[in-house]
């Protein structure tokens, strides 16, 4: 957007730079050449007068007298009363090519005397006044360019920056905060944005809360389904032909199971947008510095501690959102230093949101009870498959759980 912006502007800079020259150059030009017309009239009626003046004295009209009248750059000719010709001056000035300028007076006494001025003069004499023109115009050329980049990348600069809003939204940030702008245009776009994140980010919310809620709704009682058929056909009053039946019916209950599993997590991994194999390294070491400044504010350092070399296919800004709560709890009911580090085990990666205070929250499982916040993120991390938990310590230390991808439990 600035490049075609600065193209613009020096488009248009340029174009009325050419009108203007053009213009200029043509009126400037006639000048010149009118100024030149009346100063060779000029020095035809000075020629005349001194020639006059000469005729009666002693000495006669001779060349040299000529050439001193005429300078460097004009010839005079004198042709007396009896016909005599005698010049003087520039010997390159013949006064007959086409363009050249010339005068013609008659002398007091007789005879007649004519001024000429070569048109390489007149040229020079142009491309001379023409010059500042031509630097004058360079000079406005490189302003303008100057100028209309440094307008160009103020007016890209708020663009630029709803562009990155929007990425963030985008990968799932739905809480950004959309940056305010001056420009009309600008800030519309970002209300467009705030409004978009706002739905975005409700209609992600109640689709995680579906499904965790119909994964506990409809899992649970299929599970306790499959027991009570189990059960049944290994009661000994249940007889063979009854218990072939309920065999037939487990299998069908295993089915339903797994299609429901499956349902569960394709709707998961479609409305939580992309997945990507993470660094979960990096990822603690961000969010520690993402909560450095909100710590200092309050007295407190939030740092990343040893982390293990864990790459797991993640949506990370679902886990930057749930590791958000997790340190920012830590900060409000917390004490001392905030510290997050990871860890690898055979069946999920832990990361570990640890302070100094005494522990108050039961531990296991987070549950609804534990507070509203804490029970946003276990429901987060419950639909990408993980959980939120306390650990069984003297201080608080809270833990997000990331499962392994299937593949790698099974093998």
């Amino acid at each position: 957007m600035r490049e075609r912006l600065v193209v613009t502007l020096m488009s248009v800079t340029v174009g009325i730079l050419v009108v203007f020259g053009v213009v200029r150059a043509y009126s400037t030009a006639d000048l010149v050449r009118e100024q030149q017309r009346g100063s060779v009239a000029q020095s035809a009626d000075a020629s005349a007068v001194a020639i006059g003046a000469r005729q009666d004295g002693p000495e006669p009209v001779s060349g040299a007298f000529l050439a001193a009248l005429a300078g460097d750059d004009r010839r005079v000719t004198f042709v007396d009363a009896d016909g005599r010709r005698t010049s003087g001056g520039a010997a390159s000035v013949t006064g007959t090519e086409d363009g050249d300028l010339r005068a013609s007076r008659s002398v007091q006494g007789g005879g007649r005397v004519t001024v000429a001025e070569a048109a390489s003069v007149q040229s020079d004499r142009v491309s001379g006044a023409l010059l500042p023109l031509v630097l004058l115009a360079l000079a406005l050329a490189v302003v303008a360019a100057v100028i209309g980049s440094l307008l160009a990348r103020r007016l890209a600069h708020p663009f630029r920056r709803l562009a990155d809003d929007a990425t963030r939204i985008g990968d799932g940030h739905f809480d950004v905060e959309v940056h305010h702008s001056s420009i009309k245009e600008a800030e519309e776009l970002g209300n467009a944005l705030r409004r978009a994140a706002s739905q975005l980010g409700s209609l992600v919310e109640r689709e995680r809360e579906l499904a965790v809620v119909a994964s506990h709704e409809l899992r649970t009682p299929i599970t306790a389904l499959r027991l009570s058929l189990e059960d049944l056909t290994l009661w000994p009053q249940t007889p063979p032909d009854v218990a072939a039946e309920l065999q037939h019916s487990l299998t069908e209950v295993d089915r339903l199971s797994g299609v429901i599993s499956s349902l569960l997590e394709q709707g998961a991994r479609g409305h939580l947008g992309n997945v990507t194999q993470t660094d979960v390294g990096e990822l603690v070491g961000d969010a520690a510095s993402r909560w450095s400044d909100r710590g200092a504010a309050l007295g407190r350092s939030v740092v990343a501690g040893g982390s293990d070399a864990i790459a797991l296919p993640l949506h990370r800004a679902s886990v930057d959102q749930i590791l958000d709560v997790l340190v920012e709890r830590a900060l409000q009911h917390g004490e001392g230093t905030v510290t997050i580090d990871a860890a690898r085990f055979s069946t999920h990666a832990r990361i570990r949101v640890a302070d100094e205070s005494d522990r108050t929250l039961a531990t296991g499982i987070v549950r609804a009870d534990a507070g509203q916040q804490l029970t946003s993120a276990a429901n987060q991390a419950e639909s990408i498959g993980g959980f939120v938990g306390v650990e069984d310590i003297a201080h608080t230390v809270l833990v997000l759980a990331l499962p392994w991808p299937r593949r790698r439990v099974e093998s």
